[in-house]
């Protein structure tokens, strides 16, 4: 047999009536005991408490729209410098530049060359 919710209210029911001096027979502790496994139960509709899931889809949100914004504002840093350096390394405006991991330059028309 395993331990219950009612189990445990039931245990603490007692202490507290032994703390206060009250006597009640194990059937007036258990009934007691039901009642307060009812309570809590339904404490979350007195009180209203969002359920854990609400705040772990409201984090993700959080973190996916901050991903989002950096990665649009890293996408705009990125177009920008291969903006730059297309011009003084005048380019076609519509040729595709990037920049490679350690800073080469690099021309994509069909081929990829590397310019600086």
């Amino acid at each position: 047999m395993s331990y219950t919710k009612q189990d445990y209210y039931a245990e603490c029911l007692g202490e507290a009536f032994d703390s206060a001096g009250l006597e009640a027979t194990r059937e007036q502790i258990a009934a007691i005991a039901r009642d307060v496994e009812l309570a809590v139960e339904h404490q979350g509709m007195a009180f209203y408490e969002p359920p854990a899931s609400d705040r772990y889809n409201e984090i993700e949100r959080e973190w996916k729209a901050r991903y989002e914004a950096l990665k649009k504002e890293f996408d705009e840093y990125q177009n920008n410098a291969e903006t730059a350096v297309r011009r003084a390394l005048r380019q076609h405006s519509d040729a595709k530049v990037s920049i490679g991991k350690y800073g080469e330059v690099l021309r994509h028309d069909g081929r990829t060359s590397q310019i600086q």
